[in-house]
């Protein structure tokens, strides 16, 4: 589904599907502990690692603020939303675009977010021709996004481009206008295969998942350059109801922050390095700009 609105989608069944999911997640809670803290978190479905990492991090939550916590697997971002909204969830794990829609129907902070050394988040302009060198040298060129719901290889380059050469979307997309030809490739790899190839003279992708595919061999570094990149792009972390009092906020950021465990970071992520950190004010205000620019549907971007 495009993440850009559409008037055919129907937002009442929708709504009553959330509503659902929300009173059974209500009925089935049950009348616990009001100190009780609960928080939405994505577990993979048989990941006895993540599952075991969790169980470690809620046991030391727990110990630390002093009060009992219970996580909450299973929860789509729309009924996580919506929960929270209800009373019934206190924190839950999302994006920066499931930030922005919680935003509009109640008061949320992002407490804490995710950060490596080792992960740079960006989408880079890529070519493997000879004669560019630069993202201006691949006007009236043939060129390749990956799909409109991808944050790296959509909807940061298109905001980077409407910025730059200040035009519209439906400019940039429109061949002649600022680039020969104009495609959606359907994915990273395919992307990165076909300017590597030289199906398309350059495209844009993922930083993170250009790398994978290096490291994976399904190509080699000195097929492709890097010419231009985005502005880098938020990682996920968790998001907090401000009704919740401050001291507690406070008080669990502060234990995201210094949580240090590298099995829980190769267990969550795959990555020992990951760690939590306090997030930029400034890069969801870049965010919130393109989610009006672009008119991005934050309810099917998730």
């Amino acid at each position: 589904m495009s993440i850009f609105k559409s008037k055919g989608f129907s937002i009442g069944v929708l709504a009553l599907v959330v509503v659902a999911l929300v009173l059974v997640f209500v009925f089935t809670r049950g009348n616990n502990d009001e100190d009780t803290l609960y928080i939405a978190i994505l577990v993979a479905d048989g990941n006895t690692e993540q599952e075991n990492a969790f169980e470690e991090f809620r046991v030391a939550l727990e110990e630390y603020i002093g009060r009992p916590v219970v996580m909450v697997p299973g929860l789509t971002h729309l009924v996580g939303i919506e929960t929270m909204r209800a009373g019934e969830l206190h924190l839950m794990w999302g994006s920066p675009f499931v930030y922005l829609l919680a935003q509009q129907t109640m008061d949320v902070e992002r407490l804490a977010v995710t950060s490596s050394p080792t992960a740079i988040n960006r989408g880079v302009f890529i070519t493997g021709q000879d004669d560019i060198h630069s993202v201006e040298d691949m006007r009236g060129r043939s060129f390749a996004f990956t799909n409109d719901s991808s944050a790296s290889g959509f909807l940061y380059p298109m905001y980077y481009l409407i910025n730059r050469y200040g035009l519209s979307r439906d400019q940039i997309l429109t061949p002649g206008e600022l680039f020969g030809e104009v495609s959606f490739s359907g994915g990273n790899n395919p992307s990165i295969v076909g300017v590597a190839h030289g199906n398309f003279d350059g495209g844009v992708v993922g930083y993170l998942q250009l790398n994978l595919a290096i490291n994976a061999g399904v190509i080699n570094a000195d097929d492709i350059r890097i010419v231009g990149h985005t502005h880098d792009i938020p990682f996920p972390g968790y998001i907090a109801r401000t009704d919740l009092p401050e001291n507690l906020r406070r008080q669990i950021q502060s234990f995201l922050v210094n949580w240090s465990n590298d099995a829980y970071s190769t267990a969550r992520w795959n990555d020992a390095a990951v760690r939590y950190v306090v997030p930029s004010a400034a890069e969801i205000e870049y965010l919130r700009s393109m989610v009006e620019i672009l008119d991005i549907d934050l309810a099917a971007q998730g």
